[in-house]
């Protein structure tokens, strides 16, 4: 049957016309080329070289072939380098998921100093709630999640961070002479919650049963940026990640711990328990976690 050797062995031959040249062109004993055009012609049915006493020559067969040999064996070592290439991490892509609050945190200089790193994988984030995270992982949409942790027989968890709930309000609104907001405080407020289905809001509602209080939501906005703009414009207070709540809030808000209780939650970075990582993801994830490679 046919291989890339004897393809290598009838090019060396079409460019050295001389079988002790190309035996040593293709590191093989003259013996052994000569075997591999004579399995060659075989094969074909057709000669492809001429040999005489002292000269050696393609036939209009063997002509018509080289081109094909050579794109043949061009297209194979493109097909080794491209595996090789992506081996090493220098190609591919990754899909992965985060909560909108780690999206507008940590992950935006995670994913600089990966691109810097490794400029030609294709990155694709998806900014989402929790449960669609989840959804997207084990439907083996996204190579993994980062999000608030859950406790699923499928899923790995690996802690990362966490962050506590707090409310933002106006600079005038009355709690911002106070040095934390607790949830009784809330009680008499219009509230600004995030939408049914995100992390943000299953907290707040848990804790609001928890703590046996009825909250006055006037507002149920999917995306934070939204929920701070209704604060700003004095509709009511919203209660937020500490995570999404950025830095540099407008001057017109500030931001207050929410206490008694304080309501934390973990953020971890979530895969598909047993699923091995494409080598691009894996590098990613070493990225995130900020480990060693080695110890994942």
């Amino acid at each position: 049957m046919i291989n890339i050797k004897h393809l290598r062995a009838f090019i060396a031959v079409a460019a050295e016309l001389h079988f002790t040249r190309a035996a040593e062109r293709v590191c093989l004993t003259q013996p052994a080329l000569s075997s591999l055009i004579q399995q060659l012609e075989q094969d074909f049915g057709v000669q492809l070289v001429r040999r005489h006493t002292r000269q050696v020559e393609l036939t209009e067969a063997g002509e018509g072939f080289l081109s094909t040999a050579e794109k043949l064996v061009s297209d194979f070592e493109q097909a080794i380098h491209d595996v090789k290439t992506y081996k090493s991490i220098r190609r591919g892509r990754v899909d992965i998921a985060a909560v909108p609050s780690v999206c507008g945190h940590f992950l935006p200089d995670v994913l600089k100093k990966f691109s810097d790193a490794y400029p030609d994988i294709r990155l694709n984030v998806k900014d989402c709630a929790g449960q669609e995270i989840v959804d997207s992982i084990k439907g083996k949409l996204i190579d993994f999640g980062i999000s608030y942790t859950q406790t699923d027989k499928d899923l790995e968890a690996i802690a990362i961070t966490e962050d506590a709930l707090v409310v933002v309000c106006k600079r005038s609104h009355s709690f911002a002479q106070k040095e934390y907001v607790t949830w009784e405080d809330l009680a008499d407020e219009k509230l600004i919650a995030m939408d049914k289905g995100t992390t943000i809001r299953t907290l707040i509602d848990s804790t609001a049963i928890a703590q046996n209080m009825k909250l006055d939501i006037v507002l149920e906005p999917r995306l934070m940026p939204t929920a701070l703009s209704y604060a700003e414009s004095g509709i009511g207070v919203t209660i937020l990640p500490s995570l999404g709540v950025v830095k540099n809030l407008p001057q017109s808000l500030i931001r207050k711990p929410l206490n008694n209780p304080t309501i934390k939650r973990e953020i971890s970075l979530i895969s598909q328990r047993g699923r091995t990582l494409s080598p691009a993801a894996k590098i990613l994830k070493s990225f995130v976690l900020g480990v060693d490679l080695k110890t994942i």
